[in-house]
């Protein structure tokens, strides 16, 4: 779908570009062999879970855990961004701003200009986290959980959870930063779920990626019409990333258990750390350039076509979650 029409020469282009990468291309219509494969990851990763000791309780030890990792750790990641080192930057080639706020009314060309590579640093860190636990959740440590032969289950659990949680934790911080160069300031109640989406999105697998597009755009969509969010209040805030971190921790834990081996734990352990950080950039870039887009030129449905189905459909309803928590809290919110 195309809105170009009384937009710019340069933001008629980057929309092109930004749903032109969203559409579904060849590599969406999975052939049977990568079909397969991934079929074989998630038994694979199903298989190293049941060998820990009291698998049947493992999900709900690991997002408990989660959950007492994250809400603290998401605050202090979105704190840490220095929004007086954003306005700086643009305060030096001339822009007259004050607050993040400020950024939205300059052109996406200027943003463009000033906006710094983000993603060397965060992809640094988190392989130096990723190569740190990698042994702690490759193949070889369950399978000597499994025998008897490692630590119990609880320190395995508790292994994954830091390492889930430190991948959530500076991919929030990386997604508040890019939000910052673009003008939005995670420190806002709505903000927070824009940017559970945007993680939703960076963390997401090829196969699921149209569902998490048909998400954000819900959440878009959301903040557009102000939906039921003027009740936001931190309690509902803090509830609603702690389910989501949870569930997207689950989402990388079973990822690296079903490609992690013995051999390269450590490998494995950083290199998916790594990939996970580069793409959360990338999509923080393309889902806030374009949101900068929609709100200047009044654009609210984008939604992508959804004509291939999710071998997987892991995508969290973030727009879900958020409504029935704003309902369950309506008693304590209400004047």
């Amino acid at each position: 779908m195309s809105f170009r029409s009384g937009m710019s020469e340069y933001d008629g282009e980057a929309w092109d570009a930004l749903i032109a990468s969203e559409k579904p291309s060849e590599r969406s219509f999975l052939p049977a062999v990568v079909r397969d494969r991934l079929h074989r990851t998630g038994e694979v990763a199903k298989r190293r879970i049941d060998m820990i000791p009291g698998s049947e309780q493992f999900q709900g030890l690991l997002m408990k855990a989660l959950g007492g990792f994250t809400d603290l750790g998401s605050r202090a990641a979105r704190a840490s961004v220095r929004s007086g080192a954003v306005l700086k930057a643009y305060q030096k080639r001339g822009h007259d701003v004050a607050e993040i706020e400020d950024i939205r009314k300059l052109p996406l060309s200027e943003m463009d200009k000033v906006k710094p590579r983000l993603d060397l640093a965060y992809i640094t860190a988190s392989t130096v986290q990723g190569a740190a636990a990698g042994l702690a959740v490759s193949g070889g440590e369950l399978l000597g959980v499994a025998s008897g032969g490692a630590p119990g289950a609880g320190v395995v659990v508790g292994a994954m959870a830091a390492d889930a949680a430190a991948v959530l934790i500076a991919s929030q911080r990386a997604v508040a930063h890019v939000a910052a160069y673009y003008g939005y300031d995670l420190a806002r109640p709505e903000e927070q779920m824009f940017a559970l989406g945007v993680l939703n999105l960076g963390t997401s697998s090829d196969v699921t990626k149209a569902a998490a597009y048909l998400e954000l755009n819900k959440l878009v969509q959301g903040l557009a019409r102000k939906h039921t969010w003027d009740q936001l209040r931190q309690n509902v805030v803090t509830k609603v990333v702690e389910q989501v971190y949870a569930q997207l921790g689950i989402r990388l834990t079973q990822r690296k258990l079903g490609q992690a081996v013995p051999v390269v734990g450590v490998l494995i352990g950083a290199g998916l750390n790594a990939t996970t950080l580069r793409r959360v950039v990338d999509d923080a870039e393309h889902a806030y350039r374009k949101r900068h887009l929609q709100e200047k030129y009044g654009i609210v449905d984008t939604a992508p076509p959804s004509t291939v189905k999710a071998e997987r459909d892991d995508t969290i309803p973030i727009v879900d979650i958020l409504d029935a928590e704003i309902v369950e809290a309506e008693p304590d919110v209400s004047p």
